[in-house]
């Protein structure tokens, strides 16, 4: 890929955007998820799917089954859309110049959004946490309510299964730094955040001091 080609395409030279050949040097490339792979984005569904699956299952057993179309269309709207704005749009995968996100969560969402390199907003953190609540919390209830206990535990550990493998494995990791869930040590992402300018300064912008500990 030549220059012009790569601007085009990585607007906002963010590293994690640009030929891979870039990070050889980069001392972080080992303990950041900052670049795509289909492999991360496996791991993410096998987090998610131990809650999902039996989810869907009680639900159905509930005698509620019509309801799982109630589940899908929240779904679409707050992680095909809302969630695209208040959080992954902040990310430096969101920066790639392209239709679709490529990312290790929700990689072929479309974007109607225009990348926001700075830190995510107090606002919209709290967005997130509420529409997660709603999100997680839906199955539950239709198996409350169709005495479905079993399958209600099975999908609750599912759940503490999925938040616990991303808050260990994934959030320790994640270059969405301003993320409410993200745990990367401060000088992680100074380093990272000064390998990116455009981030660097929007987060100074934001209020974000290099210099803190």
């Amino acid at each position: 890929m030549n220059e012009s080609q790569n601007n085009e395409s990585n607007p906002y030279n963010i590293c994690s955007c640009g030929p891979e050949a870039n990070c050889k040097n980069c001392n972080e490339k080992e303990e950041l998820n900052c670049r795509f792979s289909f492999a991360k984005l496996f791991q993410f569904y096998c987090l998610f799917l131990p809650f999902a699956i039996p989810a869907i299952i009680g639900v159905s057993q509930s005698g509620y089954s019509s309801y799982l179309w109630g589940w899908v269309i929240m779904a679409i709207v707050f992680f095909g859309f809302w969630e695209i704005y208040i959080l992954c749009s902040h990310c430096p995968y969101y920066a790639l110049n392209d239709g679709a996100i490529v990312c290790i969560a929700n990689f072929g969402c479309p974007k109607f959004w225009r990348y926001q390199a700075g830190p995510i907003s107090k606002s919209k953190k709290i967005q997130l946490v509420i529409g997660l609540i709603i999100m997680s919390g839906y199955p539950f209830i239709f198996m409350i309510l169709g005495h479905q206990y079993l399958l209600f535990f099975i999908s609750l550990f599912g759940l503490l299964f999925f938040f616990g493998g991303l808050f260990k494995f994934k959030c320790t990791k994640c270059v969405n730094f301003s993320c409410v869930f993200n745990r990367v040590p401060v000088n992680k992402v100074n380093a990272y955040l000064k390998r990116n300018p455009v981030m660097a300064r929007a987060w100074e912008d934001a209020g974000w001091q290099f210099d803190k500990p």
